[in-house]
């Protein structure tokens, strides 16, 4: 079952949503297998919440999804998990996120909530905590992917404030749009999500966690992937 939230006043609570492992990662599907894709997915997840514990300021993370290995590797992580509700229509992944904001819990007194990406495999916990520095001005603010069309975090932080998701094509612009602000923080591993195998090359060369160096490994991906990164 889903774990209770209890957080830490004043400190942020990092949603992650990951959908059914059978749909994802499929711009990848020319170059890995779907076994080779899924494993890929649970290592960056793996680097990401590990990231993520790793800074100040954030208090609790929850990872929301309908697929059971993916509950079985939040609860290796010690992070909570709520399970998808599998809304119907066209827009899932923000009907999950807004679901989870609403929880009971998730935004006591006056933590922040954060819509974090979950495939951000060369993540530091220190870019995490200066973008949160950087959003305290803002009743929501997002960090543009390294693309500059996408969305790797979504950051509330006013009380009054919804979270308002606009995840899917050309994001960036659709919450900018509904009236967030960009952030312009120096975070290469915050804004280096993977979707697709040029993707993947830029964050071997970055340097990811250590899941994903050894998933690299295991796949044969020729890109020197080394961890080049410090991931406290």
């Amino acid at each position: 079952m889903d774990t209770a939230l209890h957080m830490p006043p004043h400190r942020a609570h990092v949603l992650i949503a990951v959908k059914d492992l059978g749909r994802a990662k499929t711009r990848l599907a020319s170059r890995l297998l779907p076994t080779q894709r899924t494993d890929l997915v649970l290592a960056m997840l793996r680097d990401t919440v590990a990231a993520a514990r790793t800074a100040a300021a954030v208090g609790e993370i929850t990872v929301i999804t309908p697929d059971p290995t993916v509950v079985a590797v939040a609860e290796e992580c010690g992070v909570g998990w709520l399970p998808d509700p599998q809304s119907p229509g066209d827009d899932p992944l923000n009907a999950v996120l807004r679901a989870a904001a609403a929880h009971p819990g998730a935004r006591p007194g006056r933590t922040a909530v954060v819509a974090l990406q979950g495939d951000l495999p060369c993540l530091l916990g220190s870019e995490l905590d200066a973008a949160l520095a950087a959003a305290r001005n803002h009743p929501r603010a997002i960090v543009v992917d390294h693309h500059g069309t996408g969305t790797a975090a979504l950051i509330v932080g006013e009380p009054a404030a919804g979270l308002d998701p606009r995840f899917g094509p050309d994001s960036a612009a659709r919450h900018l749009g509904s009236g967030a602000t960009a952030l312009t923080g120096d975070w290469p591993g915050l804004r280096l999500d993977v979707d697709t195998a040029a993707d993947l090359d830029a964050a071997a060369a970055l340097g990811p966690g250590p899941a994903t160096v050894e998933q690299l490994r295991r796949i044969g991906w020729h890109s020197g992937a080394a961890p080049t990164r410090k991931f406290t």
